[in-house]
């Protein structure tokens, strides 16, 4: 069977999620057999074309089943656009999605994520449309924040004597659902300069630029205007509300975008579950060895998250989570349920977290 017409189709930013569904079906009812395959069982961090991914919804589910997946959470910056589409896609094919949302905060080096791993109470918060409340400001603020930090590239690179520029054409030719993130600024940035900006020094890769540019104040970075608390204790305290699990995305990021250390990230870590945090994204990408004590990252996260369970033995222990934050960006380097050359942990990613989660969700 010609699976070409499908395959686009699941695809397809111009197509509905009901005709990318359809898609999925067709493939699913062809016998299609996985095809790759992933270092994990699970990944709890990643990203659809709803907000800096490349590939749709449908499209991401799909992809873990390829894998041989057992389950995933679509963690879209600031929405929960594509999440009823990757639902259902988890049901054509036998994939367990979480849904899942990302949040920017107030500090550049961190950000909250939030599972909500029990669906029936998730698609009833969607359905309330209590969400929208903050969404909806959160996505108008955003546009304004978004116009204002391309129209600083010219005058932020003339400084390295580097003309450039985003264009609207270069919008459309390089992400496929305009600039909606701090994300897609690097992305469009990379896919146009890359190979200059790396023979220049400027950055080394997407990531590079992401961390060094865009996130940066002095830089590219322009501060969000919206009468909203964006404090990561307040994000922590929204999930919550609404019936979900925040947790510390990717903790490497504090080091790298805000120049703190270990000390600093414990009491991230303390301020934030004194807030409500439940969990601590441990296994990542970017982990590697740390400067300040040579252990793996991975190992020291989780060693920190059980220090803090064993100080504080009345509370709810904080759960660790995985994520390989997969983009499909070009270039980007990085495999859904893998992360960047295989670097996430098996041990880290298994279905029986997924498990965990919901029975805390099932006490709250």
């Amino acid at each position: 069977m010609d699976f070409n017409s499908d395959f686009k189709l699941i695809d397809d930013f111009h197509a509905s999620p009901p005709e990318r569904l359809d898609a999925a079906k067709r493939i699913a009812a062809s016998g299609f057999k996985p095809d790759m395959d992933a270092a994990c069982e699970i990944d709890m961090h990643c990203h659809s074309f709803c907000s800096d991914g490349y590939y749709s919804p449908a499209n991401k589910v799909f992809e873990a089943y390829r894998r041989k997946m057992k389950a995933i959470a679509i963690s879209d910056h600031d929405l929960f656009d594509g999440q009823r589409e990757a639902i259902a896609a988890g049901e054509i094919f036998g994939v367990d999605v979480i849904p899942a949302i990302e949040f920017y905060t107030d500090r550049p080096g961190v950000e909250i994520i939030g599972h909500f791993p029990d669906t029936e109470i998730f698609l009833e918060l969607l359905k309330s449309k209590a969400p929208e409340e903050l969404i909806e400001p959160i996505r108008e603020a955003k546009k304004k924040q978004l116009d204002a930090m391309v129209a600083r590239i010219p005058g932020c690179f003339k400084k390295l004597n580097f003309a450039a520029e985003i264009t609207g054409d270069d919008i459309d030719r390089f992400v496929r659902n305009g600039i909606s993130t701090k994300g897609d600024i690097s992305v469009v940035m990379w896919q146009k300069y890359g190979p200059e900006l790396n023979r220049r020094g400027i950055a080394s890769d997407v990531k590079d630029f992401q961390a060094k540019y865009t996130t940066q104040r002095d830089q590219l970075d322009v501060a969000m205007e919206i009468d909203m608390d964006l404090s990561p204790e307040a994000f922590v305290k929204r999930i919550l509300d609404w019936g979900g699990l925040p947790g510390l995305s990717h903790p490497t990021e504090l080091r790298r975008k805000e120049g703190l250390g270990n000390c600093e990230l414990r009491k991230v870590i303390a301020n934030l579950a004194e807030a409500g945090l439940q969990t601590i994204e441990v296994d990542g990408w970017r982990n590697g060895k740390c400067p300040e004590t040579g252990m793996n990252q991975t190992d020291l996260f989780n060693r920190m998250r059980e220090e803090y369970n064993s100080a504080h033995p009345d509370r709810p222990p904080l759960l660790f989570t995985n994520g390989s934050d997969d983009h499909n960006q070009p270039g980007e380097g990085l495999e859904l349920g893998c992360g960047r050359n295989r670097n996430l942990r098996p041990e880290f990613g298994r279905y029986e977290n997924v498990e965990k989660l919901r029975k805390r969700i099932s006490h709250h």
